[in-house]
């Protein structure tokens, strides 16, 4: 039974089809010789890995996964070589964001040059601990909305949350407003099925599906739209950690209890995730951000095509505080900026405390989360487990700052995916850190007894193609 359970899931599929992709390329190498001159296959062959391996190293980003790939590229002449050059087609400019405001601040100035975004203007904002109080206020407020709804997720799932969902849309198109959904073709597939995108557009949502599933090698399975947010009436925006299945509300139970975060945003900042989103659904986007808002929040966005603002922001922040470091995170695989950024910290004296999941969802990703704590635990970085069942809140607490959005800690969502976030400061700051005391409260210190030479290897084989998982 659990067999078949594992049969059936997103991750053996990928499995799978990378399999069947690389041995497919491996036949062909092998075959090539067969039918041209060996001396030409052979040159033909050093001059192809010579040239992607240029090309590798020319690339802008980090040496992570430059040396990541490079042992594929090395290790298995041709057939590395095309495996690197299919998996990094995808990654052009696309959902990209310009703010045009009037004088920046030097955090907000920065903002705008990496990503597009600024800082803004915002009412108030009201902080969720959980995905129930998220889809409460959600809904209600989509219900109200006059003019516009605006959605991005990257899973979507059919059951109770979806079908509340559907009644929240139907009761906005009544109002008069027009409703844009966004689905990742990815993250929700074997999800989201025929009939549930039916009754999406039977209650009158424009769906797109970012980058289905489609025969190799147009797929671009590598670059996946992780953000989540939903802009109504460029009025209010949310946020965080939280898609749209039941699981995230509690309401189904596949890793007990999940934990989850998320931010609602009322006001001018509102209409800069609107921005986000309409980038996504156009391929790019440019638009004038006016003052408003007795408070300032600073929202921001990443996509694989640009160096982006999170990394930097986060080493920033970390490195500048004097108190306390707090993160919540489903997975753990900083880069080597950020694991130095924390380190030091740490070693500075700075309470750095770092919540992980207790029950996994991927046990490969545990166990890289638990191998990356391992390297880092020594400068004074303290690791707890989520006894409850499964971290998956996105938060890092910086003194008196808190980053909340869709980012992981890991190099997929530093590097390879399109998320967003939003940095806050004052009050609800001081929510997202009694949060997180909350969950400390719950957890307990991530302890390992000794480990098999065989879980060392695997580990090990883990870390090294980390920034490419």
């Amino acid at each position: 039974m659990r067999f078949l359970k594992t049969v059936f899931t997103l991750n053996f599929l990928y499995i799978v089809l990378i399999a069947a992709q690389v041995a497919a390329i491996i036949f062909l190498c092998l075959y090539v010789p067969a039918i041209i001159p060996l001396a030409a296959a052979y040159a033909g062959t050093f001059l192809l890995s010579g040239i992607t391996a240029a090309i590798l190293l020319t690339k802008s980003g980090g040496s992570e996964a430059k040396c990541a790939w490079f042992l594929p590229i090395a290790a298995i002449p041709v057939a590395g070589a095309v495996i690197y050059l299919i998996a990094t087609s995808g990654r052009k400019k696309y959902g990209t964001l310009k703010i045009n405001a009037g004088s920046l601040s030097p955090e907000s100035s920065c903002a705008n040059s990496a990503c597009g975004t600024c800082e803004a203007g915002y009412d108030f904002a009201l902080y969720f601990k959980d995905g129930a109080t998220f889809f409460e206020r959600l809904f209600f407020e989509m219900e109200r909305a006059k003019t516009s709804i605006y959605v991005e997720f990257f899973i979507v799932s059919g059951g109770h949350i979806f079908d509340r969902f559907i009644e929240a849309v139907k009761k906005a198109r009544a109002n008069g407003a027009c409703v844009k959904m966004l689905i990742d073709g990815v993250g929700s597939a074997f999800k989201l099925k025929r009939k549930d995108l039916k009754l999406l557009k039977e209650a009158g949502a424009e769906v797109k599906v970012f980058r289905r599933i489609t025969p190799f090698p147009r797929s671009r399975l590598n670059f996946r739209d992780h953000r989540k947010i939903v802009a109504i009436d460029g009025k209010a925006a949310f946020t965080g950690g939280v898609n749209l299945a039941d699981e995230y509300a509690n309401i189904a139970s596949p890793y007990g209890s999940w934990k989850d975060s998320g931010v609602a945003v009322f006001g001018t900042a509102a209409k800069v995730f609107e921005g986000m989103f309409l980038a996504m659904w156009q391929g790019s986007y440019s638009m004038d951000l006016a003052g408003g808002g007795e408070k300032l929040c600073l929202p921001y966005c990443g996509n694989p095509s640009l160096e982006g603002y999170c990394e930097d922001a986060y080493v920033r922040f970390i490195s500048s505080a004097d108190k306390r470091i707090y993160v919540m995170t489903p997975y753990f695989c900083v880069t080597e900026k950020l694991a130095g950024a924390l380190g030091f910290a740490a070693r500075r004296g700075v309470d750095v405390k770092v919540i992980l999941p207790h029950i996994p969802d991927k046990r490969y990703a545990f166990e890289l989360s638990k191998a990356c704590a391992h390297t880092l635990e020594d400068s004074g970085i303290k690791f707890y487990e989520y006894t409850p069942g499964f971290m998956h809140a996105k938060a890092l607490i910086c003194d008196g700052a808190v980053f909340l959005g869709s980012y992981n800690m890991d190099f997929r969502s530093m590097r390879q995916n399109f998320e967003c976030g939003v940095m806050f400061k004052g009050e609800v700051c001081d929510e997202a850190e009694a949060d997180f005391l909350e969950c400390l409260a719950l957890s307990r210190p991530l302890t390992e007894g000794k480990i098999s030479p065989a879980k060392r290897f695997s580990r090990l084989i883990l870390k090294l193609f980390a920034p490419l998982i």
